[in-house]
């Protein structure tokens, strides 16, 4: 177990000193304070230009829930970057060899590479998410509830894991592919069939199967919306994606999960989005279990 640490502890710092850690980081805080923005200037827009006016209340969650499909998008590039070259770049450099001539075992190697990893992310996430955050509440005056800031803090955790899933599906392919270039191109090519190409299929199968109707006054529009919604939610499902998605909306968005719009707490939003959680930590683990054998058995020549 101390091995396990002591390769993770040189791995971290290894991740946090590069150039390309601070590169993300600092786009990655930029795209947060996009949702920020963008709502600021809605709200103004609407608000009435009287000194003194407050924020509406839930003007932090419009907030949050902008910050959902933004890292939905982005949260996965950075799991990417840090995944594509966890082994290919060890052995095209030749240090693979050095390390493994170590007394060291190669399960602590993965192990502490993913531990690094995890810990890298979970700092990144956590930089920029509460950085957008604390600047909204200082600049806008809003301040956030128990319960807000509990969904907050729940939805930043999960942020957490659906980075680390992209960085599981990179860690595996670099552990797979022989040069990174190969393992950059493979997951960007994942992450753009999931983020872009998988939703615009879904949409085309619904039309096709059961375009929605908008004859004005008809009941027959919002069973024909249901289906269609249900065909495209359906095939987006294959997505790590919408899981996350789908666990924002229901942790940031109290009247998510009720047709009535009654308030749901914390409990049953986590309810709801139980079943997007356990497949975001079932892909999570599963990447980590194949890379982990994968690796152990491969041979390094």
């Amino acid at each position: 177990m101390a091995d396990i640490f002591t390769v993770a502890s040189k791995e971290f710092s290894d991740i946090v000193k590069s150039r390309r850690f601070i590169v993300l980081i600092i786009i990655f805080g930029l795209v947060m304070i996009i949702p920020m923005v963008t709502i600021y200037v809605r709200v103004i827009q609407t608000m009435p230009s009287l000194p003194g006016v407050p924020m509406p209340r839930g003007f932090l969650g419009m907030m949050a829930f902008m910050l959902s499909s933004t890292l939905s998008t982005f949260a996965p590039v950075m799991g990417l970057a840090l995944g594509c070259d966890t082994i290919s770049a060890e052995r095209e450099k030749g240090t693979l060899k050095i390390i493994l001539a170590q007394p060291i075992f190669r399960d602590t190697v993965i192990n502490g590479k993913f531990l690094a990893a995890a810990s890298a992310v979970s700092l990144a996430v956590l930089i920029t998410s509460l950085a957008s955050i604390g600047a909204s509440t200082v600049i806008m005056g809003v301040t956030p509830t128990v319960e807000e800031a509990l969904r907050m803090i729940l939805f930043l955790l999960f942020s957490i894991l659906f980075t680390m899933t992209y960085y599981g599906i990179a860690a595996f392919l670099s552990t797979i592919l022989k040069k990174t270039s190969q393992s950059v191109i493979l997951s960007v090519t994942i992450w753009m069939v999931f983020t872009f190409v998988v939703p615009i299929i879904a949409s085309l199968i619904a039309i096709t199967i059961a375009p929605p109707q908008f004859t004005p006054g008809q009941p027959s529009n919002i069973e024909s919306m249901r289906r269609f919604t249900a065909i495209v939610e359906t095939i987006s499902s294959i997505t790590p994606n919408y899981h996350f998605n789908k666990i924002g909306q229901y942790l940031l968005s109290p009247y998510a999960t009720t047709p009535t719009q009654e308030k749901t707490s914390i409990a049953s939003s986590l309810m709801y989005a139980g079943p997007n959680m356990l497949i975001l930590i079932i892909v999570t683990t599963l990447a980590f279990i194949l890379s982990y054998i994968t690796f152990t058995r491969q041979e390094v020549k």
